[in-house]
Parts: C-alpha cells; sequence; structure tokens
C-alpha cells in the first residue's frame, strides 16, 4: 500500500469528491456512495461510513449550538416551548446539513487509513 496522508484523504472527502483522485464525486445521492468513481473508477463503497457519521454531525453541530442554547437561556428566560421551538429545527437542519460532509469525511479517512469492510474483496 503507497503513502495516504490523512489529511489528504479527509480534505478530498470534506469537499465530497472521490479519495483516491480527489475529482469524482463521492456521492450519486444525498447519502449513498458511488459505486464507481466518475473520474478514476475506484470503489469508494468498500470503506465502512454507516455508524460514525451520525456522531460526528451531532457532536459538531451540539458543540456549535449548545453555546447560544445556554446564553439564550440564561440572558432571555424564555419559556420552554419557545426554546424548543427555535432550537430543534435548527439542530436538526444542521445534522442534515453537516451529515454528508462527516460521511465524506469518514470515508476519506478510511481511504487514508486503508480500512475496508471485512468483505469487501482486497
Amino acid at each position: 500500500m503507497s503513502e495516504r496522508p490523512i489529511g489528504l484523504g479527509v480534505r478530498r472527502g470534506l469537499r465530497l469528491k472521490c479519495p483516491q483522485c480527489g475529482e469524482g464525486r463521492l456521492f450519486r445521492k444525498f447519502l449513498k456512495v458511488s459505486d464507481q468513481c466518475d473520474a478514476c473508477g475506484a470503489d469508494n463503497t468498500v470503506y465502512p461510513c454507516d455508524d460514525a457519521p451520525p456522531y460526528l454531525a451531532l457532536f459538531l453541530v451540539g458543540h456549535l449550538l449548545m453555546p447560544f442554547i445556554v446564553m439564550m437561556s440564561r440572558d432571555m428566560d424564555p419559556p420552554i416551548w419557545l426554546m424548543a421551538s427555535i432550537w430543534l429545527p435548527l439542530t436538526l437542519i444542521c445534522c442534515v446539513v453537516a451529515l454528508p460532509y462527516m460521511k465524506g469525511l469518514v470515508v476519506g479517512f478510511a481511504w487514508a487509513t486503508g480500512v475496508k469492510h471485512p468483505d469487501a474483496e482486497t
């Protein structure tokens, strides 16, 4: 296996590009990894990316929004229904937006480290 920098794989994944060539699209649908890269023909479905992206997306969004939630609660003291009506939809939207980028990051990291599905052909 040739040297694959983790930073390169992560950057390409965050750009939603094929980690192998950096040119082709990583996804063919919203979260469906392309069977074959348009540019280089690499099979990116061999990299496991099922469980980590939702956790990473929620972790990121939670850390970005929580200071604002706490400040609003502390400084304005709004009713709970108002807090829920503002922050729950915003959290959901931010997680849905962040999810493809986190999945791309995980695919790029798996490419760089050589991690593949156990049943994937070598």
